[in-house]
């Protein structure tokens, strides 16, 4: 146990945030060997030790101990244009745009934020190990430990969409202990036992133009407008299953069924507010407080479920083709909700719908060692529409193009390489925070609202490697 523990914290140590391949957050990409097939087909296609992830029922063609290391690269670019942004405060008692002040002066009308264009992709590494072994010639047992969630956008200080998202960063770490057992020579069932840990980080600017605003009343002279900060951070366990049934023919083509179950960690942590040393000197000169503070948090992260129909079909002694429909379960995921103690709740409303995916890949068994690959993939988006696209996750339909290979330069180990590159669809914002500041003071209590307006320009490439070696 212990020698697992430092192989995971080796694993967590090593994994940057990484960009989704997947919709949404999802990290389906798991190993390098399918990366040349765009994924298609993987519950039935994978042949190695990363079948813990895609098909636990696939583990049981493997007659030999095999350990495997893959590490996936996935960069991407996230340019957003901005078509405008504003803010207003609605009257919390009237419901009204614009709210009066103690001098009756209205402070909270609609107002332009400013701000420009910025590029919040990033690059992230994933990096996953597998190890099974036969215990008799009808049972394997496998492990894996592997990153099936995960993201990471960080924008400029100053981009229009700062009072929504500055930085956001979301890792998760599995660890699968798996079963898989031949239930006849065509049959096998697998199942297997998911631990993830979520680490997440959100943070957004705060906008105290309306404070400046009453100030400069109050003091008859002009107040600068500074940002402050506020930053919510968490990590937490949580449990779920994995599934697997796996049909071989007698010509070796094979069909397959994987289920993933929903798992919604529970994360504890922290909830900061950072106010600019200007407002707090200023409020208390107008004897009110207003000063930086860290409060407990927790927050539960709906995680999907996911569903695979895939297929692995011969069809003569040089050439294979896979396919694989896949169906996750993202209507979950229809807010992010952190409680925060001595403050009301942060709620970033998502509506996000169940997807759809469909792979279609092939194999050109070149010669006994070496294989070519080739794959496409259509990746439904989860986001419903520009009223529904946060900037923090800003996702879009996506279509998979790839190749690879594998080399085999022993009968013991084998080498596999995959590039692939996703045209994701023009992904258009306009989006209305609900996770809003509140402004409460002895005159008004009043919401602050944030309407983020422009569209992004998406490019995601990854490259990936892996080596498997059996004894």
């Amino acid at each position: 146990m212990q020698k697992i523990n430092r192989l995971a914290t080796l694993i967590m140590l090593g994994l940057l945030p990484a960009t989704a391949g997947a919709g949404g957050f999802a990290l389906d990409e798991q190993g390098a060997a399918g990366m040349g097939n765009a994924w298609a087909g993987a519950a039935a296609a994978t042949r190695d030790s990363s079948a813990i992830f895609h098909n636990p029922a696939a583990l049981i063609g493997l007659t030999q101990p095999q350990w495997l290391a893959s590490g996936n690269y996935m960069d991407l670019s996230a340019q957003f244009r901005a078509t405008g942004s504003d803010t207003r405060l609605v009257d919390r008692a009237t419901g009204q745009v614009g709210t009066a002040s103690v001098l009756g002066t209205p402070t909270g009308e609609l107002r332009a934020v400013g701000g420009g264009n910025s590029n919040g992709g990033r690059g992230g590494f994933v990096p996953a190990f597998f190890y099974a072994s036969p215990i008799n010639p009808n049972i394997v047992a496998g492990l894996g430990i592997y990153a099936p969630f995960g993201s990471e956008t960080r924008f400029d200080a100053d981009w229009a969409g700062r009072y929504s998202a500055l930085d956001t960063v979301i890792t998760a770490l599995s660890i699968s202990p798996t079963l898989a057992w031949r239930l006849s020579p065509q049959w096998s069932l697998g199942i297997g036992l998911n631990a993830v840990k979520i680490n997440a980080e959100a943070s957004k600017a705060l906008d105290f133009r309306y404070e400046a605003s009453i100030a400069e009343l109050a003091l008859g002279q002009p107040v600068a407008i500074v940002d402050g900060k506020a930053t919510l951070k968490g990590h937490g366990w949580g449990y779920g299953i994995n599934l697997g049934l796996l049909y071989e023919t007698e010509n070796k083509a094979r069909l397959a069924a994987s289920f993933r179950s929903s798992i919604t960690p529970k994360a504890r942590g922290s909830y900061r507010v950072e106010i600019p040393a200007l407002y707090s000197q200023l409020a208390t000169g107008l004897g009110m407080s207003l000063e930086s503070e860290t409060q407990p948090a927790q927050a539960k992260v709906k995680l999907p479920w996911r569903i695979q129909l895939a297929a692995d079909w011969p069809l003569n002694r040089d050439w294979s083709v896979q396919a694989d429909l896949t169906r996750t379960g993202w209507a979950r995921f229809d807010e992010l909700r952190a409680q925060i103690n001595n403050t009301p709740d942060q709620v970033q409303i998502q509506k996000w719908r169940n997807t759809t995916r469909i792979g279609l890949g092939s194999t050109w068994h070149y010669t006994d060692t070496l294989d070519w690959k080739f794959g496409m993939a259509w990746d439904q988006t989860p986001v419903r529409s520009a009223q529904w696209r946060h900037p923090s996750t800003p996702d879009a339909n996506r279509l998979w193009l790839s190749t690879g290979f594998a080399w085999r330069p022993s009968k013991a180990g084998q080498l596999d390489v995959g590039l692939a590159y996703a045209h994701l669809s023009k992904a258009e914002v306009d989006y209305t925070d609900t996770a809003t500041n509140r402004a409460d003071y002895p005159f008004f209590a009043a919401d602050q609202k944030f309407r983020v307006q422009g569209d992004f320009k998406l490019k995601l490439w990854a490259v990936g490697a892996q080596y498997r070696y059996r004894w």
